[in-house]
Formats: structure tokens, sequence, C-alpha cells
């Protein structure tokens, strides 16, 4: 979920936050649609990511030689109801207030490294959600594909792995930041128009 900046002051010093990230070029090597999903199989995504490494996140922000590996997973239960995130105005990024999200997930840090690339990938994903939310069981899950969107200045510098995670239950831990609810496919979908954010409709159409 915190795909946005982060900063931690020490007194004066302040520590930089290294992101995992691939060359986008190697990653048109072999994403060669123009799609805003990509049904790509995760052994061609293990290729994609052994590309990878880990570049100072405020020097590849804005960046869109490089993407940005964002682990991305949506949660359904066992009464086929998704967990549905509506950020409150607490946040500090104003151009997310109540906007609907989907997804659980965030970027690939350097504690994250694991004794291969997809292991830091699994690391990271892991982690995030841990720090998201509270599971009732542990999840199975589904690899879905890759999410790319270019339409937008963040989104073109970042690259969604879609997982859906089946769960009994699971509650957001960020209560301050998030109201969440669990809802079916066909209520998600009427919310269309209620600023859902564009992963959020990428992910719906192919969950």
């Amino acid at each position: 979920m915190h795909i946005f900046e982060r900063k931690y002051c020490f007194g004066d010093y302040r520590m930089k936050e290294y992101v995992f990230a691939v060359p986008t070029n190697l990653v048109n090597q072999i994403i060669i649609t123009n799609t805003n999903f990509i049904k790509l199989k995760f052994s061609e995504f293990s290729k994609i990511i052994e590309y990878g490494d880990f570049f100072e996140r405020n020097k590849i922000e804005n960046d869109s030689s490089f993407k940005q590996i964002i682990p991305y997973t949506v949660f359904k239960n066992r009464d086929s109801k998704y967990l549905v995130l509506k950020r409150t105005e607490k946040q500090g990024e104003k151009r997310l207030h109540n906007m609907i999200s989907l997804g659980i997930g965030g970027h690939i840090n350097e504690k994250d490294k694991g004794f291969s690339k997809e292991q830091t990938f699994f690391n990271g994903m892991e982690r995030e959600i841990n720090e998201e939310i509270w599971l009732s069981n542990p999840a199975k899950y589904v690899y879905r594909g890759i999410i790319r969107d270019n339409s937008e200045d963040v989104s073109n510098v970042h690259l969604g792995i879609l997982f859906e995670g089946y769960v009994k239950h699971a509650e957001i831990k960020e209560v301050d930041n998030f109201h969440s609810a669990w809802l079916t496919k066909s209520e998600i979908e009427k919310l269309k128009d209620a600023k859902l954010e564009t992963w959020a409709k990428i992910a719906l159409e192919n969950i």
C-alpha cells in the first residue's frame, strides 16, 4: 500500500531508502504488449526480476527508465468477498484521500534480500502484508499477472505484480488511515465511479 515516499529522520541524519527496480528497457524486451494487464507466466516474470537491483529511491522515483517492482495482493474470503480499503483524510498524501483500493503491497527494500531475486520478491511481499493486515489463518496465494499502467506519472515508474490471497478473514492494522469492508465483486463494480484507484480497477477486471 505504501508506494509513496517514506522518510526517516534521526537528528540531522536522513536515512536513504533503497528499493528494488528493473530497467524499463529490459522489462520491455520480455513484455512486448501495450495492454495495462499482462497475463505473463510467473517463470517469465522471474526472468524480469533477475535484471533487478536496489537503487536509491529518491533518485529513481520519477525516472521512467526504471520500473519499481510492487507486490500487489487482493484478499478474498470464503464468502467470495474481497477486502476493500478506503483511504482516510488522515493520510499525508492529499491526492489519495478517500480513494478506494483493493491491493495490499509496497516497495521491496534491502532488508528483504534473500538467497535469490525471487526469494527477495516474496520476502518483500510477505513483509508488506504483515505490516498492513492481521490474517486469521495463513493465506493461499495465486499469481494472476502484471499490472503496467503508464497513464499516470506515479504508476508509470511502478510495475504491479497481482496476486489473489485466499483467507478466512483479515483485518487492516492502520485503522486511522483506512476504512475497510468485505464486498462481492459485483458490489465493488458499482463503486467504479467512487474514486476507485487505477490499479484497483485493473485488478478487479482480472480476478
